[in-house]
């Protein structure tokens, strides 16, 4: 039987060749998509903009009519299928680059922007790079603080959809500490995100991470679904083989925190497909 017999498997976080740390043809993610069953493949690389922004780890501007190609190709491809392929893009946190960000993307008609962030006070502490960064003393301290602090004003002010991996500074196992200011800030960043109506990604790629764990952790999942938030599901797929990875324990991972269904965005409008039953609207 397959995964999506029981449980519609909506995947709005995989990525291209075009972001140079992926490999596989487009043809391949969509016939893995396909064969997984599911309902919804969403591509969503890394966003080229601001010009220069992590060169090595993302598409060029140059680069995104290809992109703009390669999502209409597929979208054409799976035509007659139970499959619907979603226009998106994983938009980074870059301060002081907002308009420049929001004014090239706003011609697109994309179906959804993941918001991430990667880099604090220019440490792109996720880059496997910065292990000797991370081995000292007051790193964690630090970029755990700058995630938190940046990661209130990116909900509070831009323009997207979903907040993806939203505790990606654990990655390596440096996880936040447990404190009340800690939980407090979650909450507010929370909050902000119900009061706008973003939703949070559930990433299971943290379980192929020294992290060995999905983004984001339990205790923060279950703050989630006090806070009334929507969740999504993300492979995180850098190869057609990774895509819908790990979906069966990304559902219990939600339902341990007490959510019944992950959400999908078509054109900016959510609606959630439960984990058993049918899609419904917000």
């Amino acid at each position: 039987m397959r995964e999506s017999d029981a449980v519609q498997i909506a995947d709005l976080h995989t990525h291209t060749r075009l972001c140079r740390h992926a490999e596989g043809e487009p043809e391949e993610y969509l016939a893995a998509a396909l064969a997984r069953g599911e309902r919804y493949y969403g591509i969503a690389d890394h966003c080229p903009f601001p010009a220069g922004f992590e060169p090595s780890w993302r598409m060029a501007e140059s680069e995104f009519p290809e992109y703009r190609r390669i999502v209409g190709e597929m979208r054409e491809r799976a035509a007659g299928t139970d499959l619907t392929v979603l226009y998106g893009i994983e938009m980074d946190w870059v301060p002081g680059c907002r308009g420049e960000i929001e004014s090239k993307l706003a011609g697109e008609n994309l179906d959804y922007v993941i918001g991430s962030i990667h880099c604090v006070d220019g440490f792109c502490f996720d880059d496997p790079a910065s292990l000797p960064e991370w081995e000292r003393p007051g790193t964690a301290e630090r970029v755990w603080k700058g995630y938190l602090r940046d990661l209130k004003e990116f909900v509070s002010e831009w323009e997207f959809q979903i907040l993806g991996h939203p505790d990606l500074p654990k990655k390596f196992g440096y996880r936040a500490p447990e404190t009340v200011e800690y939980e407090k800030a979650y909450r507010e960043i929370f909050g902000i995100m119900k009061e706008r109506g973003i939703a949070l990604e559930v990433n299971v790629a943290g379980l192929w991470n020294p992290v060995k764990e999905i983004y984001p952790s339990l205790p923060l999942l279950r703050l989630a679904r006090e806070a009334g938030l929507s969740v999504t599901y993300g492979s995180d797929a850098h190869s057609p083989s990774m895509i819908g990875r790990n979906f069966p324990e990304a559902v219990r991972w939600a339902e341990k925190a007490g959510f019944d269904s992950f959400s999908v965005f078509v054109r900016g409008e959510g609606s959630r497909l439960p984990f058993s039953g049918e899609e419904t609207g917000k």
